[in-house]
């Protein structure tokens, strides 16, 4: 049986960006879904995803900002449909 290494991704510059953007879509998606369980598996995701971003675009500040903006509006979707489905939940 052989072995094989599998190279770290590369999370500088654009790689960085379209990984978040790879997260996103996916929050998204779920969050159409209301597939909360998803939802969770992908914030943690998220979560080291964004440390790793972080850590290889310290020099970048453009694709730092531009890929976390992007991730907020994200973000800011989800916690709008979490205050909905609690608006809905109190109102039965």
């Amino acid at each position: 049986m052989t072995l094989r290494l599998v190279p770290e991704p590369d999370y500088t510059g654009e790689s960085g960006v379209m990984a978040m953007r790879s997260v996103q879509r996916a929050l998204t998606a779920a969050l159409q879904q209301e597939d909360w369980e998803r939802i969770r598996h992908l914030d943690r995701i998220c979560v080291v995803l964004i440390d790793k971003v972080i850590a290889a675009n310290r020099s970048d500040k453009t694709t730092l900002i531009r890929a976390l903006s992007e991730l907020k509006g994200v973000y800011a979707g989800l916690i709008a449909q979490c205050q909905q489905e609690v608006t809905l939940l109190h109102a039965t």
